[in-house]
């Protein structure tokens, strides 16, 4: 996956701190204002005939305790991320050489309810297509 190079692009872009305001799978209950990037629910196809390519749809939560500041961070966060045109990204420490194709917003982020700590959570949700060699077959 590239939760990495999306949490990088999230960091450089000073919307969040990795650790602290953003986190992958798990974000604490006494976070008032974080970035969350996660696996999909019903995990991420593989195509055996295009190897290392994949098309999943992507979900980021952002978590705010104003509705304005908060859904204004979520457009920070989709323009940060926003891929329409090729990008190549080096290898890491958790994948080979990658490429993304897309990265796009499928629709507006869907605002849910207060939490218990007053906090407001948006689901931002992505069309994306890229390659990758997973790990599994490094």
């Amino acid at each position: 996956m590239i939760h990495d190079i999306i949490e990088k692009k999230i960091a450089d872009a000073g919307l969040a701190v990795i650790g602290e305001s953003l986190f992958r799978n798990f974000m604490p209950a006494e976070v008032n204002v974080g970035v969350m990037t996660r696996d999909p629910l019903q995990g991420v196809n593989v195509d055996p005939f295009i190897f290392g390519w994949y098309k999943p749809d992507l979900q980021l939560i952002v978590r705010h305790t104003d509705p304005v500041i908060g859904r204004q961070l979520c457009d920070k966060v989709i323009k940060a991320l926003l891929v329409t045109s090729l990008e190549q990204h080096p290898a890491t420490e958790e994948h080979g050489p990658a490429h993304i194709n897309l990265f796009y917003p499928r629709q507006e982020p869907i605002q849910f309810p207060r939490l218990e700590g007053n906090g407001i959570e948006w689901s931002l949700n992505f069309r994306t297509a890229f390659g990758v060699v997973p790990g599994w077959a490094a």
